[in-house]
């Protein structure tokens, strides 16, 4: 099992270290406290990503192409 700092899972996902934060602080991502650092596991990771993935009905092509 992988373990990500924060600021890995800040460059993975190309967003700031308060986002990830705040996403720690509300539950959403689980994290762990190593001292004074916050560490990611990849299975965290893994299920927050899976959280946030939505269904797209039909390819976003396909509904310019009817315009």
């Amino acid at each position: 099992m992988k373990i990500y700092s924060v600021f890995e899972v800040c460059e993975l996902l190309a967003i700031t270290r308060k986002t990830i934060n705040k996403y720690i602080a509300s539950g959403e991502l689980k994290a762990i406290r190593l001292g004074n650092q916050l560490r990611i596991s990849e299975e965290s990771l893994t299920k927050f990503l899976e959280s946030k993935e939505i269904q797209v009905k039909e390819k976003p092509i396909d509904t310019l192409k009817k315009k």
